[in-house]
């Protein structure tokens, strides 16, 4: 289910033609990005895809969780890509383009997500980690507490709320949570925002009274409305970060909040 949402949303972004493509090997050119790899300071490999403009002012690393880099994913990245924003997308654990290689450890997962997030950086550019589903979101958290000083936005997309404490102490970015009824209990929900405020991190919640799988075009119950309806969201909150000045001035005190 979750790799159905963010396929999704992904085919709001991705014009049919695309879609259609049958992927035999994902480094087929019907991608206008490319793989790079990339290697971490103890000196580990790990391939990550990377599109969009270099002077883009916003960079997206998006996290798809357990769908890897597919080809709905690829195709996902190119499309935001080419709404002007810079993209590296990566997997969960160690693995490469053809998803064969298995999760590895906490520490190595840290080493990737920091080594990508250094690779994504650029002077004037915003960092923002963008994780979908249970397990993307989760690493979406994991990534901006890995380096913290250089992310500017992190967006949960329904999962996130039950990540440990001492994730979301390591948080210094503002915080876009997307969740559904469905998967995300009202009493879950609370007990997050509760957590949140406590450690007094900045949280924008968009809640939706309704099926996640309304955002899976392959579904009997999508609703490509409810889909624009949550990338709109996200490129708003795109649009707050590329303008907040995280060094030279403080945050406008009433540009994040709590929103359904």
């Amino acid at each position: 289910m979750l790799r159905g949402i963010a396929a999704g949303l992904g085919a709001v972004l991705v014009s049919a033609s695309v879609l259609a493509h049958k992927l035999p090997d994902l480094s087929c050119r019907a991608f206008s990005g490319k793989f790079v790899q990339l290697t971490t300071q103890s000196g580990r490999r790990f391939d990550v895809y990377r599109t969009g403009p270099p002077s883009a002012r916003i960079g997206l690393l998006l996290l798809p969780g357990k769908a890897g880099l597919d080809q709905h994913t690829l195709a996902w990245a190119d499309r935001v890509g080419a709404q002007g924003y810079r993209v590296l997308t990566m997997g969960l654990g160690s693995k490469h383009k053809d998803g064969s290689a298995p999760t590895g450890t906490h520490g190595r997962s840290v080493a990737r997500e920091r080594a990508a997030l250094h690779y994504l950086s650029a002077p004037g550019r915003k960092i923002v980690t963008f994780g979908w589903g249970r397990a993307g979101a989760l690493q979406s958290i994991q990534a901006s507490g890995a380096d913290p000083a250089d992310v500017s936005g992190t967006v949960l997309c329904n999962g996130g709320v039950s990540a440990k404490p001492a994730l979301l102490r390591k948080l210094k970015s503002e915080v876009l949570l997307v969740a559904f009824q469905k998967t995300t209990p009202p009493a879950k929900l609370q007990a997050f925002e509760a957590r949140m405020r406590l450690y007094g991190k900045p949280l924008i919640v968009h809640y939706y009274h309704i099926d996640p799988e309304a955002a899976n075009p392959t579904g009997r119950h999508f609703d490509s409305a409810i889909a624009q309806e949550v990338w709109g969201q996200a490129r708003l909150f795109f649009r707050q970060i590329a303008f907040l000045c995280r060094r030279c001035a403080p945050y406008p005190r009433l540009l994040f909040g709590y929103r359904r």
